[in-house]
C-alpha cells in the first residue's frame, strides 16, 4: 500500500513539473505569455524546484517521504482553509494551471476542477500521509488503543468530509449552473477589450443581453488580477467565466 501511494505522488508530482516547466518556459520565451498570466519568474522556478524535490523524494523511498507526504497534506489544507477566497485565483495564477485544464469540462462546468480540488487535493493526500506515517500511528494503537483509534479516525473523518463536500458541491452544482448561461458569460468575457478593462477596473456593471428569444442578466466584475462575468438565466440558473488581464493595466 505504501509503495503505491508513493508512486501515486510521484505521478502526480510528474505531471505538475511537466505544467511547470512548460509556465516557465512560456514565460521566458513569450513576454506576451509572462504578462497575460502576471507570472513572478522567481516564483515559477521555485515551484519547478519544488515539484523536483517531490518528484525525486516520492521516487527515492525513505523516511523523508512520510516528510514529504505531511508537507503536501498541510499545503492542501491551507488551500482548502482558504478556497473561496484563493480559487477564483489561483487556478490562474498556479504554475501548475494545465493540470487544471485538463479537468476542465466542455461545458463549464466545474465538477472536474472540483473533483481534482476535493477529492484529489483533499482526500487523496489524507489518506497519503495515513498510509505513509503507519509506522508512526501503529505503535499507538498497539500502546494505548483507544487514543491511537481516536487518532487514526481523524483522517478517515476528513476523508469522508472532502468526499461530502465534492458531492455537495456537485449537487449545488447541478440545481444553479446552465451550460447556456455560462457560454454566454464566456462570449461576453471574450468581448471585452482593454479600453473597458481600464475604464471599469475595481467596479461592477450590471447589464441585460439578449440572445435569441431568451434574455440573461449580466454583472462583470472588472479588475486586471482577474476580470470576471456572472450570466443569469431567465429560470435563475447562472453561468460563470473568469479571466486575468493583467495586459490591460500596465504601463501605457
Amino acid at each position: 500500500m505504501r509503495r503505491a501511494f508513493r508512486w501515486l505522488n510521484a505521478a502526480v508530482a510528474l505531471v505538475t513539473l511537466a505544467s511547470a516547466v512548460a509556465v516557465l518556459a512560456s514565460d521566458v520565451a513569450d513576454p506576451g505569455y509572462r504578462a497575460h498570466y502576471h507570472d513572478a519568474l522567481w516564483f515559477v522556478a521555485a515551484y519547478v524546484a519544488v515539484q523536483v524535490g517531490m518528484l525525486l523524494g516520492f521516487l527515492r523511498d525513505g523516511p523523508h517521504v512520510r516528510w514529504l507526504a505531511l508537507a503536501k497534506t498541510a499545503a492542501a489544507y491551507l488551500f482548502l482553509a482558504g478556497f473561496t477566497s484563493l480559487w477564483p485565483y489561483w487556478r490562474y495564477w498556479t504554475p501548475a494551471r494545465y493540470v487544471y485544464l485538463l479537468f476542465e469540462l466542455p461545458d463549464g462546468s466545474q465538477v472536474g476542477e472540483m473533483a481534482l480540488v476535493f477529492l484529489g487535493r483533499g482526500a487523496f493526500n489524507t489518506l497519503s500521509v495515513f498510509v505513509c506515517t503507519r509506522d508512526w500511528w501503529q505503535p499507538l494503537r498497539r500502546a494505548r488503543p483507544l487514543l491511537g483509534r481516536a487518532a487514526t479516525a481523524l483522517p478517515l473523518a476528513i476523508v469522508a468530509l472532502c468526499v461530502w463536500a465534492f458531492l455537495a458541491l456537485v449537487e449545488e452544482e447541478r440545481r444553479t449552473f446552465s451550460p447556456e448561461a455560462h457560454e454566454v458569460a464566456a462570449l461576453v468575457l471574450d468581448g471585452l477589450d482593454c479600453d473597458a478593462v481600464r475604464a471599469n477596473a475595481g467596479t461592477t456593471t450590471t447589464d441585460v443581453r439578449r440572445r435569441g428569444d431568451r434574455t440573461y442578466g449580466v454583472r462583470i466584475s472588472w479588475g486586471c488580477p482577474l476580470t470576471r462575468v456572472l450570466v443569469r438565466a431567465e429560470d435563475g440558473r447562472i453561468g460563470i467565466a473568469a479571466g486575468p488581464r493583467p495586459e490591460c493595466c500596465g504601463p501605457g
